[in-house]
């Protein structure tokens, strides 16, 4: 199986990251293309591009923004790249299908979710060795942790669940039940709210992480996707991949607005202060979205198949050349 994990004519991806100033890089992995590209968010351009290993899917960033993660799930390997050069520094190998990765916050550990393997590991990002790892439901995919690095949430595609593991000793708190085939995940700024994207049924799922309760599930669309929720908690923006669009659902009166078109087949979805970024896979570029108005502002080129996405942070004017 390659692990573009498309089946039953969806295809699927991880998206959930807290909210980053404009002045942040984004890194983009293109999975088709093989590549790693890094862009200026005030400009909009595409600063460098570098080849990866193949069939490059997710991607992560250590919390002082040096080190950037990639899996490659059907290789059964991890890449770890300097992020202002995009140097890629080591491979580690990882028995089994890598897919969504996420940095804990004292840039110690990863947390991987392993497709086929049914579990979540924790590794260590010098050596890339196994530090635990926690049984999950089936085809696990999507995750994200809270700020404190805690909590990590996993939607476990085949299972119509998600897990709430506690990352100190990686044994699972709760599991919730939620749509078919949930995949993207997408936390508040203030983790309190846990937005689940369920492809096969076309909603959305919200959860209460403090009581660990389903809030409500919100019609989407065909086939929802990405996620992401804006810095102000009130909105959560949700792609969906067969109407081109993307989705504003009000948080607090549980409302889905008028669709913003963007570009075609779109899938990864990260939220900046005002601006929201969505990884079109077919037309191969990223839209770029205004979230006060709620409209696409532009598109930027990219290679084939943009697929995971994560803000670094730029410290130095070397940094953007």
């Amino acid at each position: 199986m390659g692990l573009r994990l498309c089946m039953v004519g969806f295809c699927f991806g991880f998206v959930g990251a807290a909210p980053q100033s404009r002045a942040a890089d984004l890194f983009v992995v293109c999975q088709d293309g093989s590549s790693i590209s890094r862009i200026d968010t005030r400009t909009n351009a595409v600063m460098v591009s570098k080849p990866v290993d193949a069939g490059p899917a997710m991607i992560s960033a250590s919390p002082d923004g040096k080190y950037l993660y990639v899996t490659h799930p059907d290789h059964g390997k991890i890449s770890k790249i300097e992020a202002e050069h995009l140097s890629v520094l080591s491979v580690f190998q990882f028995d089994g299908s890598p897919f969504a990765v996420m940095a804990d916050p004292n840039g110690r550990f990863l947390y991987v979710s392993d497709w086929n393997k049914d579990r979540v590991a924790k590794i260590d990002t010098e050596s890339g060795t196994l530090r635990s790892e926690v049984a999950v439901g089936r085809k696990p995919a999507g995750l994200v942790l809270d700020r404190q690095g805690a909590h990590l949430y996993v939607a476990n595609r085949e299972s119509q669940s998600v897990s709430a593991i506690d990352t100190n000793d990686m044994h699972v708190i709760a599991s919730l039940n939620v749509g078919e085939a949930p995949f993207a995940l997408a936390l508040s700024p203030d983790d309190k709210i846990l937005v689940v994207a369920n492809v096969r049924s076309g909603d959305a799922t919200i959860i209460d992480t403090a009581r660990l309760i389903v809030l409500a599930r919100v019609g989407i669309g065909a086939a929802p996707y990405g996620a992401a929720v804006t810095p102000t908690s009130d909105r959560a923006l949700i792609s969906d991949q067969h109407e081109d669009s993307l989705a504003v659902i009000d948080l607090a009166a549980g409302r889905v607005g008028a669709p913003i078109k963007i570009g075609r087949y779109p899938e990864t979805v990260l939220v900046g202060a005002d601006r929201a970024y969505v990884a079109n896979w077919f037309s191969g570029d990223l839209s770029v979205v205004d979230i006060s108005s709620e409209r696409e502002l532009t598109r930027i080129k990219l290679c084939e198949g943009p697929r995971g996405m994560v803000f670094g942070h730029r410290k130095t004017a070397a940094s953007v050349r």
